[in-house]
């Protein structure tokens, strides 16, 4: 019997202190929604994007994704669109878990949107650096409570949640969410270097866990779920690679086609092999400027 009631007033102690945890972190929840950055002053999704707006068009992807909004060419975007767009690509390779991350609280905050735009590289499928164990994707977000129960919930690892804590003592946030390489997309890629392509592929290679392609498969069909909830629509675009075997494209590629067959309102073009002029790059990867706007006028227009 007293061994009963122990562990029946452990068990209240417990929930006690977490209740009391979870009030603290409540009360530090939020606390910048005052500050409002502009995409060219900040990396951060929760500095730029407000609440209870609309956004005929959301990009998701990974810094391959955010060159859209760096060197002041979210406006060159907006333009060429025609639309309001909402850009929550992430530097740092943010992978398919940290886009459903983003999006889920974009939308949770009354956000909504006609089209949601995912600019695919094929590592998000295969790498857990890109995914649960990505440090770069909320280094420059502010403490969100609900943010923070989702990591809980998705299973992140204890660091990922640790170094999201640390988001509370930040003060100067426009210093610590400015990109630090401005002006990159203004430059343009002198020469195809076919040996740092051939590292490249390697060091893809060494990353991947082929058994990650089916526990992330997953998380697009959460996120098409999330997006169709909320009365939208997504398209997964394939983006061009200068590297025709790159490593995982043709299961990914067959991956999001099938999904995209089978769903009503979910989308998939295969851009990898279009675009192979060095003059739209300012690396072996990114868009520069030439190549925003090439990309965007040629397939992106056409869809929305």
């Amino acid at each position: 019997m007293n061994g009963t009631l122990f562990i029946i007033k452990l068990v209240i102690f417990g929930v006690l202190n977490l209740f009391i945890l979870t009030l603290l972190l409540y009360g530090f929840s939020g606390r910048h929604r005052d500050i409002h950055l502009s995409y060219a002053e900040s990396e951060s999704n929760l500095l730029v994007i407000g609440e209870n707006e609309h956004y005929p068009v959301v990009f998701l992807g990974t810094s391959r994704g955010r060159v859209l909004s760096r060197d002041g060419n979210h406006e060159m975007v907006e333009r060429i669109l025609g639309r309001k767009v909402a850009n929550l690509s992430k530097g740092g390779g943010g992978g398919l878990m940290p886009m459903d991350v983003h999006l889920s609280f974009f939308l949770n905050q009354g956000n909504t949107a006609n089209h949601v735009i995912y600019l695919v590289d094929p590592f998000i499928f295969y790498s857990s650096i890109n995914n649960e164990h990505n440090d770069f994707f909320l280094r420059d977000e502010p403490f969100e409570l609900f943010i923070f129960l989702k990591l809980i919930k998705e299973r992140y690892p204890l660091d990922r949640l640790s170094s999201y804590l640390q988001m509370i003592k930040v003060t100067d946030w426009q210093k610590i969410s400015r990109y630090a390489a401005p002006g990159l997309t203004e430059g343009t890629l002198k020469k195809i270097d076919e040996e740092k392509m051939e590292k490249a592929r390697k060091h893809y290679l060494k990353k991947y866990d082929q058994n990650n392609f089916v526990a992330y498969g997953h998380v697009v069909d959460d996120i098409n779920r999330l997006v169709k909830t909320h009365g939208a629509t997504i398209t997964y675009v394939m983006l061009p690679l200068f590297m025709p075997d790159f490593p995982g494209l043709p299961e990914v590629d067959a991956f999001l086609r099938k999904t995209a067959d089978r769903e009503a309102g979910v989308f998939y073009i295969n851009c990898s092999s279009s675009m192979q002029d060095k003059k739209f790059y300012y690396d072996h990867m990114h868009f520069n400027k030439t190549g925003i706007e090439y990309f965007l006028k040629t397939y992106i227009r056409p869809i929305l």
